[in-house]
């Protein structure tokens, strides 16, 4: 699966562009960072919202699409919640998310954002579609 999910990283991507950087894909506890730039930031000098919910979303994505890939199944954002709590301007953004659900069709996954001071800036709930993988030709 490793070797799939890195033939599709090699093409540009959301999360490439992004800058994600990925620490841990096990759903029992998945992790990412990112740096914060100047370019992920809105007027005000913290960080967008949308920003915090990609990183949710393309973790939870990804670790579950390691888990279901083998069986000709893909990944997708379904739904996402993320409450944010404190704001983040500088420094790295690190999130961590645990699979509270595992079903055949949808996964469900809580993850809290820290800024690099490890205080808890956002919490999130993502659901994650699980389908057959489209055929593209």
């Amino acid at each position: 699966m490793v070797d799939e999910v890195a033939a599709r990283e090699s093409k540009p991507h959301f999360a490439g562009l992004v800058g994600i950087e990925w620490l841990d894909d096990d759903p029992e506890h998945a992790s990412a960072r990112l740096e914060v730039r100047d370019d992920l930031l809105q007027p005000f000098g913290i960080v967008h919202g949308g920003v915090l919910s990609t990183l949710v979303e393309s973790l939870c994505s990804r670790s579950t699409a390691m888990a279901v890939l083998g069986d000709g199944m893909a990944a997708m954002g379904q739904s996402i919640n993320v409450s944010f709590m404190r704001p983040i301007s500088a420094g790295a953004i690190e999130v961590d998310a645990r699979a509270r659900h595992r079903g055949r069709t949808t996964w469900v996954w809580e993850a809290e954002i820290r800024d690099s001071e490890g205080r808890s800036c956002a919490l999130s709930q993502m659901t994650i579609a699980v389908r057959p993988i489209p055929d593209r030709s």
